[in-house]
């Protein structure tokens, strides 16, 4: 089930996140030393934000059990909207699961943020994601940047092309 986080589940939504940052730290732009440094405070307020306000949202995907198994975010920054921490357990991966969250967050961001535009940067060495992206209508804008922790690695931007 996909479903928005909520604000009482930061443990949950911070351990799924540092497990995403240590099984796949290529797919993300910050790091798992970095990250398990965070305080409480900002782990509990980024689940806040994702789980209420009208300028972010987090989507995560719960098993059977309830386990948090995936996740994603869209985050308004400057007038963009940014899709970030997109990942789901490898056991879970094959499922139509990130499809679900994706989906999720862009129907949030069409009914709350309408013609606004929207990015992600995306590891060009992670073939599923991209495939992914591209199904939902995300395009290669011609922009790549470095990753930023690991020399000679550049993400490459995609923009949201709404079909008409």
């Amino acid at each position: 089930m996909v479903r928005r986080v909520r604000e009482d589940e930061w443990e949950a939504a911070r351990d799924l996140r540092l497990l995403a940052l240590k099984t796949d730290p290529m797919a993300f732009g910050s790091t798992l030393e970095r990250e398990t440094a965070f305080p409480e405070e900002l782990w509990r307020t980024r689940t806040g934000d994702g789980a209420s306000s009208v300028s972010s949202s987090t989507w995560v995907a719960e098993d059977p059990e309830h386990r948090l198994v995936g996740m994603g975010s869209i985050v308004e920054i400057e007038g963009t909207l940014h899709v970030f921490a997109m990942w789901v357990d490898p056991e879970f991966r094959g499922r139509g699961v990130g499809g679900e969250i994706l989906d999720a967050g862009l129907e949030w961001a069409r009914a709350n943020h309408p013609r606004r535009r929207l990015i992600l940067e995306v590891n060009p060495t992670q073939s599923p994601a991209m495939a992914l992206y591209q199904s939902r209508g995300f395009r290669f804008t011609g922009i790549s940047r470095p990753i930023g922790h690991s020399p000679g690695v550049d993400v490459k931007e995609m923009e949201f092309y709404e079909p008409s």
